[in-house]
C-alpha cells in the first residue's frame, strides 16, 4: 500500500489524516509512506509516524522532507521513525 502524506501534518489535521491511513491501510502489513511534501509536523504528526512505524511490520520509507528529517530530528526521533537519508 502506497500512502502519499500532505503538505501539513500538525495537530489541526491530524485526525482525518489518520482515519485516512487507516482506511487505506485496513489489515495489510506492508506500507509505503510518501513524505515529500512534508513542510510542516508537530509532536502530533511525530506521534502518528511512530504509530505506523510500531504498527505496520514493513514500512518503508520515500522522499523524506526536509522538514519531516528536521523535526524528527530535533525530537531525538529519528532512530525511532526508522527514517532513511
Amino acid at each position: 500500500m502506497d500512502i502519499t502524506l500532505g503538505e501539513s501534518l500538525d495537530i489541526t489535521e491530524i485526525q482525518s489524516i489518520k482515519e485516512e491511513i487507516a482506511n487505506k491501510i485496513g489489515d495489510e502489513n506492508q506500507c509505503t509512506l510518501d513524505a515529500g511534501s512534508v513542510n510542516r509536523i508537530d509532536g502530533a504528526g511525530l506521534q502518528l509516524l511512530l504509530c505506523l512505524v510500531r504498527t505496520q511490520e514493513q514500512l518503508q520509507w520515500q522522499n523524506v522532507s526536509e522538514s519531516l528529517y528536521g523535526a524528527a530530528q530535533t525530537a531525538g526521533m529519528v532512530e525511532l521513525l526508522k527514517l532513511n537519508r
